[in-house]
């Protein structure tokens, strides 16, 4: 298309056909073809999609020097809105209550819902029917009621009950109040013994899970219903540091487990960066990139196939 303008151009400039305005017309034309239409590239599932402001109003870290970080809920939303065309992704977007959260409709793709598992009654499981009926519901969070609450503790089991009859997978936050690899692994030790209760729980291990770790990669080889979407892995740390933690992924065979996510709030940015690091891992070919970037979640999210174009457009 931009050749067939371009020879126009030349034969106006030859032939002296159209008048100079005209001409000058003609040519802004062709250069906004070549700058507001770019190619987009396969589509994007992006498994952490953060559409709310910083919790507490708090700007988030850029990892970008001097980078700047929106915070009011309207640029969030507007630049988010901006890379996720640019990039052809379809975000999972919060639909619980919260500061202005983006619509799931703006974020391209049905929702997350975050539950307390102490108010989890007959109600709270009617109102996630619904809405996974209606197409507005992929994927159930956790709302820890207390930092120190085990994931095998009694009071937990509602959330597991709920996610495994609404066959819903949920998205879940490893760790507690105790940071230390010790605390982690005894936060493994209890997922464990959750999935030795729900053997048909899914799980998505938000941010990677971190720290990575060969417990972290036993339950992922115990558990092919278990998935880590790359998160903070790849937002909050240097590539070198993301680099390392994938190929130990993949080298213990567990690349199909893999999905995308940005997971930087506030710093809508962090979408195409994230999605950058990715397409420059050398170690990963075409078919690898395309299943952390797409083919994985919808396995996951039991996605039968990409949404129609027309679907994708906000």
């Amino acid at each position: 298309m931009q050749l067939r303008i371009l020879m126009l151009v030349l034969s106006v400039l030859q032939g002296r056909l159209l008048m100079p305005g005209l001409l000058c017309l003609l040519v802004a034309s062709m250069a906004w073809v070549a700058v507001a239409e770019p190619e987009r590239g396969p589509l994007i599932l992006d498994m952490h999609l953060h559409a709310l402001p910083a919790p507490g109003g708090a700007s988030a870290p850029c990892p970008e020097a001097g980078g700047a970080c929106a915070s009011p809920d309207a640029a969030v939303h507007r630049q988010t809105r901006a890379q996720l065309r640019r990039y052809n992704v379809i975000g999972l977007a919060a639909v619980q209550d919260g500061s202005q959260p983006m619509p799931a409709s703006e974020a391209r793709a049905p929702g997350h819902l975050a539950l307390d598992p102490l108010r989890i009654d007959a109600a709270t499981e009617a109102r996630v029917q619904a809405l996974r009926a209606s197409g507005q519901l992929t994927l159930l969070g956790l709302r820890r009621p207390a930092a120190e609450m085990a994931l095998d503790d009694p009071r937990m089991e509602p959330l597991w009950r709920l996610a495994t009859r609404v066959d819903l997978p949920v998205g879940l936050y490893l760790g507690r109040q105790d940071a230390s690899q010790a605390g982690a692994d005894a936060e493994l030790e209890a997922l464990q013994r959750v999935l030795a209760r729900h053997p048909q729980l899914r799980l998505d291990l938000v941010h990677g899970a971190q720290p990575l770790s060969e417990a972290l990669l036993a339950v992922l080889d115990a558990h092919p219903q278990v998935y880590l979407d790359v998160g903070q892995l790849v937002a909050g740390q240097d590539r070198l540091a993301f680099y390392r933690d994938m190929r130990a992924i993949l080298d213990a065979g567990l690349g199909d487990q893999v999905m995308f996510g940005s997971g930087s709030p506030a710093w809508p940015a962090s979408i195409g960066a994230s999605i950058d690091t990715v397409r420059r891992a050398p170690f990963l070919d075409d078919g690898q990139k395309r299943d952390i970037f797409y083919n994985n979640a919808a396995r996951f999210l039991r996605l039968e196939r990409q949404p129609a174009p027309a679907s994708r457009t906000i």
